[in-house]
């Protein structure tokens, strides 16, 4: 077996390589930059807009996936039309359907700190303050959200916004990089 050298980065048969094309992640780069600046701007709009867009595509998804798979079966067509039902509900009630992912999702950090604490408490011997001071901020954190949800919301929306930002916003220094040939 042998190696032959391609001069200038041309494949065999006088074909030039493919370049990436710099247009996708441009275009992927600038929404996503789009849906950042919208959550810093408006955090509670934005957010419960598009949680609740996410959670009921993905209920109307896995309805129409439990649909087609339970053909064989016969019995899963009343749960798929059900998660369509509920994903149809999901984005027409953006904010009932926020308010409840806020609640769930406070009741989990509740539920896994207060587990946390327990284990950590039973462990006197070989404890560390980190066993005590994570399922605590977690318990509080969740305490925090139950009372205030709409400031929970907020405060998750800004920093998903600030991350998403980032994210968009390396996405189109990328493409530009791969425009210029220098990716």
């Amino acid at each position: 077996m042998s190696w032959e050298l391609i001069p200038d980065g041309s494949q065999p048969g006088g074909r030039m390589p493919r370049r990436f094309p710099w247009g996708v992640p441009l275009t992927v780069g600038v929404v996503t930059l789009l849906v950042g600046l919208s959550l810093l701007v408006w955090p509670f709009f934005a957010a419960s807009r598009i949680l609740a867009l996410l959670i009921g595509a993905a209920f109307i998804g896995g309805g129409l996936a439990t649909i087609v798979g339970s053909r064989a079966r016969g019995f899963g067509t009343p749960a798929g039309v059900l998660f369509i039902v509920l994903g149809v509900i999901a984005i027409a009630f953006p904010e009932l359907t926020v308010s409840m992912l806020v609640g769930f999702v406070a009741a989990t950090m509740l539920l896994i700190g207060t587990v946390w604490l327990a284990i950590a408490v039973r462990m006197r011997e070989a404890i560390h303050w980190v066993f005590v001071a994570i399922p605590a901020a977690l318990i509080a954190l969740g305490i925090v959200a139950l009372i205030w949800p709409s400031l929970a919301l907020i405060v998750a929306a800004f920093v998903a916004g600030l991350l998403t930002t980032l994210v968009g916003g390396s996405l189109i220094w990328a493409a530009l990089a791969l425009r210029r040939g220098n990716a």
